[in-house]
């Protein structure tokens, strides 16, 4: 397994000072004076942390009080701190490999509050070719033949969801000795078996965590953001709820789950809410109607703890420090009806490729209240030219919704060139 990594700074593991300094109380406890795991010397644990990677150090810190404290010592996150996972070093190993490579090692995921630290997780074989999401402690992920696994990073549990070819636009097209050779998209397009899942979805929400046993939903944008599908837990046939018309040059910018129905928005600002449940299959109402898009670059739609269901848009905005505004709106009834940054009541946003979340900043001292952590998702076309107007825009930066101001959270993260996203925000579910 790859090594975490330490605080280079940081006295070595076993010496006095180390011991005072990141660990007193244990330090006062003495040498050990039963056989209880608990008990094993600070050093001992320190060592085995340093060998440890993310998901099993995680697993470490909720043993015991004792192996928990070795872990803060350790640097290592809180198990409900949200994480930033990137895989844009593959991205960049398989261009210079022209796309050979099928199946990553290892993935950087990085703390918010410490962002000079990586940590290394590894994936199963084959697994891992892009993610499109990722929900409740769980990535959606793409495997090398171009179909979805959930997959949870932190228990290594995997649940493979229906093949792509249960889409009439996908066919499988197998070589003389039954082994599958490539897909065809659209009758007459071909694609290599694991070259067409890396833009095939945009997108992946869950209804609830599978670990818990639950009837869970998985809801996806795909095709060419045109097409919204779901599975149900225990089902093995994708269904398709919606398919957008060419014509219309809409597309859907994101899906969440939201007091027990899915919604979902477009860049034409039309929200939807949807009823999967109806015996003659799903449901439609259109809760907000579409307009003409203006400036807009993406929406999201977020669910929050005090019940609201935000709209928030993402504005090609000239007049503003970075060119770029955000606009947060609540969704109700008779439309949308605008939103101050106080109203948010001390909570921060994750926006990007994953579920969207408002988490209460008095939870994870270190987030900023009334701030939007967003890590660029699938946009628009009008993204690649805001790219190049204002400096590489895109990423993974932080937006004062008082100062109206952007930041790198991460200085390392930067999409330069890259059509699709190669980062997600994740929180662990153990």
């Amino acid at each position: 397994m790859s090594s975490m990594g330490g605080n280079p700074t940081a006295s070595p593991p076993g010496s006095d000072s180390f011991l005072d300094d990141e660990f007193p109380k244990v330090a006062a406890m003495g040498p050990c004076t039963s056989p209880s795991w608990s008990d094993l010397p600070i050093d001992v644990l320190l060592s085995i942390l340093q060998r440890l990677e993310l998901p099993q150090a995680l697993a470490f810190a909720s043993v015991c009080t004792t192996w928990r404290s070795a872990a803060t010592a350790n640097g290592i996150p809180r198990s409900s701190t949200p994480l930033l996972m990137s895989w844009a070093d593959l991205v960049e190993e398989r261009k210079e490999a022209h796309g050979g490579r099928t199946s990553p090692v290892t993935c950087n995921f990085y703390h918010l509050l410490d962002v000079d630290k990586a940590y290394s997780v590894s994936f199963p074989q084959g697994c891992f070719v892009a993610c499109c999401g990722a929900s409740h402690g769980w990535l959606v992920l793409v495997n090398e033949l171009s179909n979805l696994v959930l997959y949870n990073p932190f228990t290594t549990a995997m649940i493979p969801l229906p093949p792509i070819t249960d889409f009439a636009c996908v066919k499988a097209v197998y070589g003389s000795g039954g082994k599958l050779d490539h897909y065809l998209f659209e009758r007459d397009r071909v694609h290599g078996t694991n070259s067409l899942g890396t833009w095939f979805y945009q997108k992946a929400v869950l209804s609830c965590c599978p670990s818990k046993g639950g009837d869970y939903v998985v809801m996806i944008i795909h095709r060419d953001s045109d097409w919204l599908s779901f599975v149900k837990a225990g089902q093995n046939k994708w269904q398709v709820a919606s398919t957008l018309p060419v014509s219309g040059r809409d597309r859907y910018a994101d899906c969440t789950y939201h007091d027990g129905r899915f919604f979902a928005v477009t860049f034409h600002g039309m929200v939807e809410k949807w009823d999967l449940d109806e015996l003659n299959g799903p449901t439609r109402e259109i809760v907000v109607a579409a307009r003409r898009p203006g400036r807009i670059l993406t929406r999201h739609l977020v669910s929050t703890a005090w019940g609201d269901l935000l709209h928030v848009g993402a504005i090609f905005a000239p007049e503003y420090p970075d060119g770029v505004k955000f606009q947060i709106r609540k969704v109700d009834s008779v439309g949308c009806k605008k939103v101050l940054q106080t109203d948010l009541m001390d909570h921060a946003m994750f926006l990007g490729l994953n579920h969207s979340a408002c988490l209460p900043t008095k939870s994870f001292p270190g987030l900023q209240p009334h701030c939007i952590y967003f890590s660029a998702p699938w946009m628009t076309e009008t993204f690649d030219w805001l790219c190049r107007v204002s400096h590489g825009w895109g990423g993974v930066r932080t937006y004062d919704l008082k100062s109206r101001k952007f930041e790198r959270a991460f200085p390392f993260c930067d999409q330069k060139g890259l059509i699709s996203p190669c980062e997600v925000w994740i929180t662990p579910n153990l």
